[in-house]
C-alpha cells in the first residue's frame, strides 16, 4: 500500500494552500493536523459522507478508505517521533465522547492505539468542556495553541470532539551564528517597491539545494530528528508557485535537491494563524458531512450526527537556533492531519517565500506556510 500520510497529506496540503493563501500574504497551517482530525471523522462515516471525506483526504482510490484512514493515523503518530535531547516532536490525537453515547465497535477498533478517548458531558456542561478541551490542547502544544475552540463552539448538542495536535521544537543541524544577524531589506512586493527592514540571519553550510523552474529551494535539517525545513523562494510573486505546487506537490518541487555549500540569508520570523476550515472544505467538495443528512453511522446508531465546526490554529517561530511550531485541529460533531560538494551557491531570501517542515524520509508535510511580511519573535 502507498505511504498514506506522505502522499495524501501532501496533496491535501497543496489543496488547502491554494485556498488559504488567496487572501493572506502571511499564513501557516498544518496539513498533518488537519488530515488526522478528518481521518478520525472518516473512520466513523458511511455512504456519501465517507466518499466526500475520502476524496478530500485523497484516499478515494483505496478500496477501504476508512481502514486506510486508520492506518494513516498510526503512521502519522510515529513519523519523525522524538522527545528529549535537542528535539521534541509529538502528534497526539484525542476524541472526547458524550458520556452514555454508545459507540460502535468498528469505530473503536479503527481508533485503537492511535487515538486517546475521553468521556465528556457536553449536555450538562458545554462551556466547562470547551475550557477543558482548550486546556488539554494548550498542554499538548506547550502553550502555543490556546483558545482553539471559541465561546459557543461547544453546545448541549455536541456529541464528539475530534482533536489532533502537532508540536515540534528542534535545533538546526547547522545553526545560524547570532553575530551574523543584521538588519537588512525585505521586499514584500518586489525589489522595485518599498522594502521592510527585518533581522536577517546569515550563514554558510552544506545543505540540500535546488534551482528549479522559477524558484530556488533549500533544505535546513534539524538535529537529532529526521525532519527539515524547506524554504522555497520564487523568482517572482508567490502566486506563481501555487500552480506548480498543485501540479507537482511539495515533493515534486523539492525533487532533485543536491548538496551544495549554501550561503543563505533568511529572515527570522514568527507566524500565527487561525481558521474555520468549513468554507475551504466545502470548496474542496465536502458537503454531506455538514448537513442534516450526514451519515456517521459507523460512530453510533443512537443519534444522527453531523460536523458543526472545524477549527484550526497554527504557530511557527524560526530563529538562529531552530524552530518551534505547533498546531491543532478540532472537528466538532453535533447531533442533527559524504559526497564531494557541488559548486557553492548564495540564496538571499529577501522577498516573499514559502516554507514547509517535512519528514526527511516520507516527505510528510507537518507544516506549510507563506511569509511576505516577516515579523521576528
Amino acid at each position: 500500500m502507498r505511504n498514506v500520510p506522505a502522499a495524501a497529506d501532501a496533496a491535501l496540503g497543496a489543496d488547502l494552500f491554494q485556498i488559504l493563501t488567496e487572501d493572506a500574504a502571511d499564513t501557516v497551517f498544518s496539513p498533518a493536523s488537519v488530515a488526522s482530525a478528518l481521518r478520525i471523522a472518516l473512520c466513523g462515516a458511511r455512504g456519501q459522507t465517507a466518499a466526500e471525506l475520502a476524496r478530500v483526504l485523497h484516499l478515494d482510490e483505496d478500496p477501504k478508505p476508512q481502514d486506510a484512514a486508520a492506518a494513516g493515523l498510526r503512521q502519522t503518530l510515529t513519523s519523525g517521533g522524538a522527545d528529549g535531547g535537542s528535539a521534541t516532536f509529538r502528534a497526539p490525537n484525542t476524541v472526547w465522547i458524550q458520556s452514555g453515547l454508545p459507540v460502535s465497535a468498528a469505530f473503536e477498533a479503527r481508533l485503537h492505539d492511535a487515538v486517546t478517548s475521553a468521556a465528556a458531558d457536553f449536555r450538562a456542561a458545554p462551556e466547562a468542556m470547551r475550557t477543558e478541551i482548550n486546556r488539554v490542547i494548550a498542554s499538548q502544544t506547550e502553550g502555543k495553541i490556546t483558545g482553539l475552540l471559541p465561546s459557543g463552539a461547544i453546545t448541549a448538542l455536541t456529541r464528539l470532539v475530534l482533536a489532533s495536535a502537532v508540536y515540534l521544537k528542534a535545533a538546526w543541524a547547522e545553526p545560524f551564528p547570532e553575530r551574523a544577524t543584521a538588519d537588512a531589506p525585505f521586499y514584500p512586493d518586489g525589489r522595485d517597491q518599498p522594502a521592510l527592514t527585518v533581522p536577517m540571519m546569515g550563514g554558510s553550510a552544506s545543505r540540500g539545494y535546488l534551482r528549479g523552474d522559477g524558484y530556488q529551494a533549500v533544505l535546513l535539517p534539524y538535529r537529532d530528528i529526521n525532519l527539515a525545513m524547506a524554504v522555497l523562494l520564487p523568482d517572482g510573486p508567490p502566486a506563481a508557485l501555487r500552480p506548480k505546487l498543485a501540479a507537482a506537490g511539495l515533493g515534486g518541487l523539492l525533487a532533485g535537491a543536491a548538496r551544495h555549500q549554501v550561503t543563505l540569508s533568511l529572515p527570522r520570523f514568527r507566524l500565527e494563524a487561525a481558521f474555520n476550515l468549513i468554507p475551504a472544505l466545502r470548496r474542496l467538495g465536502v458537503a454531506a458531512a455538514f448537513g442534516d443528512n450526514a451519515d456517521f453511522g459507523e460512530i453510533t446508531e443512537a443519534a444522527p450526527l453531523r460536523i458543526g465546526a472545524v477549527a484550526h490554529k497554527a504557530y511557527v517561530d524560526v530563529d538562529e537556533h531552530g524552530t518551534e511550531a505547533a498546531a491543532a485541529t478540532a472537528v466538532i460533531i453535533r447531533a442533527a492531519a559524504a559526497m564531494r560538494p557541488p559548486p557553492a551557491v548564495t540564496m538571499v531570501v529577501d522577498r516573499p517565500f514559502l516554507f514547509a517542515i517535512v519528514d526527511g524520509t516520507t516527505g510528510l508535510p507537518l507544516f506549510l506556510g507563506q511569509v511576505s511580511h516577516p515579523v521576528a519573535g
